[in-house]
């Protein structure tokens, strides 16, 4: 990328009064070549820790965006020095793991359009308000939270969730995995305060269209959507692959959609 900051802010000032060649050069100079399809440089960092976990420890902005998304505050205060120990690596590689996890269903062609699009969403608002302030250093300190909210929508409670994931056909549809009651109470509490606990499960504090799924159904997005485990987790508790719950989750998520499309008195 290049260096000259008076450079890139007058692309900026052009893109912001509606030139898309300077638009496209700001995506180009930050790493993605629409004629190539190739990233490079700070988009590619980006894409390579929300795709595949790649985790440069030494990077501050990207130790930064990791702290985002954990509640731990041990570990969102060990993320903040040049050097971490190993059991702070472990967690943070934990935390990508979750991030991945979500995202997946994003494929690569879509991820890289988010990311260049939030890209050019900073240059829209950016505001030079001293000769100090560049385009970059905005960027560097903005981004990682322009990021973290656009997808914020991943890691809340589905039943919350605004935005529903892009679905894929059903995986051996006509399978059906039933597990046994006994270990819910092992698992859960009757506490109704929790949204998508143990009576949430068993259906009595469920409301449509989630009142349709079945206990199995319900246990996987409580423990996906509300517990914050990974698929590999929620397969170790359920006893499944972490493939099979993340299919069948997927297939859950169709279910959802289709029943959303009919009001609940014709069920």
């Amino acid at each position: 990328m290049k260096t000259d900051y008076e450079y890139i802010d007058n692309l900026v000032f052009e893109y912001q009064q509606g030139s898309d060649e300077a638009g496209l050069e700001i995506i180009q100079l930050f790493g993605y070549c629409p004629q190539t399809k190739e990233l490079s440089n700070y988009l590619h960092k980006y894409f390579s820790l929300l795709r595949y976990g790649v985790i440069n420890f030494r990077d501050r902005d990207t130790r930064q965006f990791i702290r985002l998304f954990t509640s731990d505050s041990a570990v969102h205060k060990a993320l903040i020095p040049h050097y971490q120990y190993a059991d702070t690596k472990k967690a943070a590689r934990k935390t990508v793991q979750m991030i991945n996890d979500r995202l997946q269903s994003i494929s690569d062609t879509e991820l890289i359009h988010d990311l260049c699009i939030l890209l050019l969403e900073q240059a829209k608002r950016f505001k030079k308000k001293s000769d100090k302030i560049n385009f970059c250093g905005y960027l560097y300190n903005s981004y990682r939270y322009r990021v973290h909210d656009y997808y914020a929508p991943y890691f809340r409670n589905l039943s919350y969730s605004n935005r529903i994931e892009p679905l894929e056909d059903y995986i051996d549809e006509n399978s059906e995995i039933t597990i046994k009651d006994s270990w819910y109470h092992d698992l859960y509490f009757e506490n109704e305060e929790e949204s998508l606990g143990f009576n949430w499960i068993l259906g009595r504090t469920a409301n449509y269209p989630f009142n349709q799924l079945s206990q199995f159904e319900r246990t996987l997005l409580s423990l996906y959507d509300d517990k914050k485990h990974t698929y590999e987790e929620v397969g170790n508790i359920m006893g499944y692959h972490r493939d099979t719950i993340w299919q069948k989750r997927k297939q859950i998520k169709s279910k959802l959609e289709e029943l959303m499309k009919r009001p609940p008195e014709d069920c």
